[in-house]
C-alpha cells in the first residue's frame, strides 16, 4: 500500500552529500525515508525571515524596499543550517510548490550562508517516486513568484500597519484591519442589512390529487398522484423576484395569490372542471460529476457535509499530505491540499480509469478521460487538483492507519476524486401537464428515476438550491400517460408560504462568494475566517451562522467612509489580478506598489484628519453589578454580549448573556464535607455544567480530581445552605 524504502546505514564515499530543506517536521520525517544516506533532510519550521515587529520594515518613500529579520525561532535553525550545509555539495530547497513556498525557499537562500549551489524542487505529493522525479529535474528559483509574494506580503504589512493605529485611535485599542479581512467583514456586514431590510410575505401555491381514469375491469393499481397548478389565467402562478445584492444575485419564489382567500376561484373552477393530459415531457438527463476538490470547493464540502470549520479542514488536510504511518511504512495520502486548479496528472487518470474498470465495471468509465478546463478566477500556477496519491489506497483499506478526522477526510477526497473521473449518470425524467378544457388551469407534475448510476455509485451530491423557495423535483411513480388522457380530481389543498430573505453566510458560503469575487487566494480563506472571529469583528453561531457584530459593524461603516477603494470587492480582485501579473512576470513588483500606495496615503492623511471618535454603543441597564452592586451595562466580544459592571476596570463584575440577550444563571459552586481522592487535602466543590452536576476538586488547577456524584447526594446538597468557595 505505501511505499516501502530501504535507506543505507552509511553514506557513500563517492557520492555527493546533499541537504534537502523543507519547511515542515512531517514532511522531513516522510521525505527522509524515501532518500538514501547522501541526503540530510531538515525542516525550515515554517518562514525564517519576515517584516520587524516592532517597526513597518517597508522604505515607502522610495522603491519599497522590504527590511527582513529572522524570526525569533529561527535563529537556533539557520545556525544548525548554516552548521550542515559547510559539508554539503547540493542544498535542495523542497518547500510547497506555490507562492508562499517559492518565498520560504528565497529566504533560506538569502539567510543560509553557504559557498553551494542552491537548487529548487517542487511536487505535489510526497511520495518515493514524485520525490525521485524533482531530483531528476531542479531548477532555479522563480524570482516572479517570490516577488508576488513579497508584494502581498508588503502591502498587507502597509494596510495593516497603518489601518490598525488609526481604528485604535478612532474606535478603541487591540482592532485590527486587513486589505482581505475587512472586505469579509464587509459582506457579512452587507448582508446584515440586505436581510434586515427584506420584508417577508406570505403567498400560496395549490396542489392537486389525481387518478388516471382506467378502462373497466383494469386492475393495474396505479395509486393516486399529485401535481401542482403552474399556470392560472395564462399566467404563471409562481413568479420568481431577483434581488441584486452587494456581492451576488438573490432569487426567492413568490405567487400570484398572496392571501388564501386568492386561491378560492382557482379550486373551484379545478373542482369543477374536466381535467385531460395536455402535454407529456419525457427524456434522458444525464448529468455530468463534479470535478475534482480544489482548495475552496474542498474547505465547502468539508463544511457542509463533515462540520468541520475551513481551519479544521487545511489542518487535516496538512497532516494527509505530509505523510501518514501506515504498517511500518510512511506516505503521502493526497497531492498539495492548496491549489485552484482542477488539473490531474495523465498516469493518475489511467490508474484511475484502471480502479474503475476493475472494481464497478467498464460501463463506469469513460472512453476517455474526463478533462475540466475551468479554473477559478486568478487560479496559480500549474498545479494539479486535491486527489489521493493512489487509486488503491481505498478509505476503508487506509482507515484503519488515520485518526477520525483524517479518515472522514480522506474518504471524502477519494471518493470525489473517482466519481470525478467516472461515466455521468442518466436519469429518465418525466412531466406531465393537465389542463381543463378552456385551458384556464394548467397542472403539473414531474419526476425523474435513475436509469444508470454512474459516479454516483460512490458519491452523493446535494442540489444546490438557487431560488430560495424552490421545489425539488420528485420521484413518484406515474401511470403511462398520453395526451388526451382523462383524470380525475380527488382532492385540492393550499399550501402557506413566507417569501425567504437572503440566508446569513456560514463558512462555506463566504468562502464561495471570496472565491467567485476572486478576493483572497486558498491559502488564505480559513486564515480569514479566523482572524475576523477572533477579533470580535464577527461572531460564529451554534448554528453555524456568520453573524456582524455591533464592533465589525462600526468599523466596516468607518472604513467605507475613508477607504472606499479598500473596502470594494473589484477593488480587493483587481490587486489579486495584478499579483497573479507579477506571478507571471508580465508586471514589475515596485510600479505595482507605488500605484497602490499613493492613493492609499492620501487616504490615510483625510482618515486621520476627518475620522470621527465612536465607541461601540454601551447600553445601560436596570442590573445591579454582583459584586459591587453598582449599575451594569451591556457589552458585547467575540464571545457574545454580556452584562458588565459600569466601574470596569475597577470592578470586574461580569454576567454572561444568552442568544436572546436573557441572563444565564450562574451556578455557585458548593463546598461539600467529602475530601479529594487524589490529593487527600482538598475539599470537593460540587459544580455544574453543560452536561451537569459534578464533583471537583478545589484545589484546581493543581488538582485536577473530577468525580461524578449520584442523584441522591445532588438532592442533599442542593438542599443545605450554598457555601461559595
Amino acid at each position: 500500500m505505501a511505499e516501502k524504502t530501504e535507506k543505507p546505514n552509511k553514506p557513500s564515499k563517492s557520492a555527493k552529500r546533499h541537504l534537502v530543506i523543507v519547511e515542515s517536521p512531517t514532511k522531513e520525517k516522510t521525505i527522509s525515508r524515501f532518500l538514501d544516506a547522501n541526503y540530510v533532510v531538515r525542516s525550515s519550521f515554517g518562514h525564517v525571515r519576515d517584516l520587524p515587529k516592532d517597526e513597518l520594515g517597508v522604505d515607502t518613500a522610495g522603491e519599497f524596499t522590504p527590511k527582513y529579520v529572522l524570526v525569533e525561532r529561527a535563529k537556533k535553525i539557520i545556525a544548525e543550517l548554516n552548521t550542515i550545509a559547510k559539508n554539503a555539495d547540493v542544498i535542495y530547497l523542497a518547500t510547497d510548490p506555490d507562492r508562499e513556498g517559492e518565498a520560504i525557499s528565497w529566504h533560506l537562500r538569502e539567510a543560509i550562508k553557504a559557498d553551494v549551489p542552491f537548487k529548487r524542487i517542487s511536487f505535489h505529493e510526497i511520495t518515493k517516486s514524485a520525490i525521485e522525479e524533482s531530483l531528476k529535474s531542479p531548477r532555479d528559483l522563480d524570482m516572479a513568484l517570490v516577488n508576488a509574494q513579497q508584494s502581498r506580503r508588503i502591502i498587507d504589512r502597509i494596510v495593516g500597519y497603518k489601518l490598525s493605529p488609526l481604528l485604535w485611535n478612532k474606535i478603541k485599542s487591540g482592532l485590527s484591519a486587513g486589505r482581505v479581512q475587512s472586505v469579509t467583514v464587509r459582506l457579512i456586514a452587507e448582508r446584515a442589512k440586505e436581510i434586515a431590510a427584506f420584508k417577508e410575505e406570505d403567498y400560496y401555491t395549490l396542489y392537486t390529487r389525481l387518478a388516471k381514469v382506467m378502462p373497466e375491469g383494469d386492475k393495474s393499481g396505479y395509486k393516486d398522484f399529485d401535481s401542482k397548478l403552474v399556470r392560472w389565467g395564462g399566467a404563471a402562478v409562481e413568479q420568481t423576484i431577483l434581488l441584486k445584492l452587494f456581492a451576488e444575485d438573490y432569487r426567492y419564489k413568490t405567487s400570484v395569490f398572496k392571501k388564501i382567500e386568492d386561491t378560492v376561484e382557482a379550486g373551484t373552477h379545478l373542482r369543477n372542471s374536466k381535467l385531460t393530459v395536455s402535454k407529456v415531457d419525457a427524456k434522458a438527463v444525464r448529468q455530468k460529476p463534479k470535478p475534482p476538490f480544489i482548495t475552496s470547493t474542498l474547505q465547502q464540502d468539508a463544511y457542509n457535509k463533515l462540520g468541520f470549520s475551513s481551519d479544521r479542514t487545511m489542518k487535516v488536510a496538512q497532516s494527509l499530505y505530509e505523510g501518514v504511518e501506515m504498517g511500518g511504512e510512511r506516505s503521502g495520502l493526497i497531492t498539495y491540499m492548496r491549489t485552484d486548479s482542477f488539473n490531474v496528472s495523465a498516469d493518475m487518470q489511467k490508474e484511475a480509469a484502471k480502479f474503475i474498470a476493475e472494481i464497478y465495471g467498464k460501463d463506469f468509465c469513460p472512453a476517455k478521460p474526463p478533462t475540466y478546463l475551468k479554473k477559478v478566477k486568478g487560479a496559480q500556477e500549474a498545479h494539479e487538483a486535491i486527489h489521493p496519491t493512489s487509486a488503491y489506497k481505498r478509505p476503508e483499506e487506509v482507515g484503519q492507519f488515520l485518526n477520525p478526522d483524517q479518515a472522514k477526510l480522506y474518504d471524502l477526497i477519494w471518493r470525489r476524486f473517482m466519481a470525478s473521473q467516472m461515466e455521468e449518470a442518466i436519469f429518465d425524467s418525466l412531466s406531465v401537464e393537465f389542463s381543463d378544457e378552456g385551458g384556464r388551469a394548467v397542472l403539473r407534475t414531474s419526476g425523474r428515476t435513475i436509469k444508470f448510476e454512474g459516479y454516483l455509485k460512490i458519491y452523493m451530491e446535494e442540489k444546490e438550491e438557487e431560488v430560495a423557495g424552490e421545489d425539488e423535483e420528485g420521484s413518484m411513480a406515474l401511470p403511462p400517460l398520453k395526451e388526451g388522457d382523462v383524470v380525475v380530481l380527488k382532492d385540492v389543498s393550499t399550501k402557506a408560504h413566507k417569501t425567504s430573505s437572503p440566508p446569513n453566510y456560514n463558512e462555506a458560503s463566504i468562502i464561495k462568494t471570496l472565491e467567485k469575487h476572486g478576493i483572497g487566494r486558498p491559502s488564505t480563506y480559513a486564515v480569514i475566517i479566523k482572524n475576523v472571529v477572533d477579533r470580535g469583528y464577527i461572531n460564529k453561531e451554534k448554528d453555524r451562522k456568520l453573524l456582524i457584530t455591533e464592533l465589525g459593524a462600526l468599523v466596516t461603516e468607518k472604513l467605507k467612509d475613508f477607504f472606499k477603494d479598500i473596502m470594494e470587492i473589484s477593488y480587493t480582485a483587481s490587486i489579486e489580478d495584478k499579483l497573479d501579473d507579477i506571478a507571471d512576470g508580465t508586471m514589475d513588483w515596485v510600479k505595482f506598489m507605488k500605484e497602490f500606495y499613493g492613493p492609499f496615503a492620501i487616504e490615510l492623511a483625510t482618515a486621520e484628519k476627518d475620522m470621527t471618535k465612536s465607541r461601540p454603543n454601551v447600553i445601560k441597564t436596570d442590573e445591579k453589578c454582583p459584586l459591587c452592586l453598582s449599575p451594569m451595562v451591556q457589552r458585547e466580544s467575540r464571545f457574545g454580549k454580556y452584562l458588565s459592571c459600569s466601574r470596569f476596570p475597577k470592578c470586574k463584575g461580569k454576567v454572561p448573556l444568552d442568544k436572546e440577550g436573557n441572563k444565564q444563571e450562574y451556578f455557585s459552586p458548593i463546598k461539600t464535607e467529602k475530601i479529594c481522592t487524589k490529593c487527600n487535602k482538598n475539599a470537593m466543590l460540587l459544580r455544574k455544567s453543560a452536561r451537569g452536576y459534578f464533583l471537583a476538586c478545589s484545589g484546581f488547577p493543581k488538582c485536577r480530581n473530577i468525580e461524578q456524584p449520584t442523584p441522591e447526594e445532588v438532592e442533599r446538597l442542593l438542599s443545605l445552605k450554598n457555601k461559595p468557595a
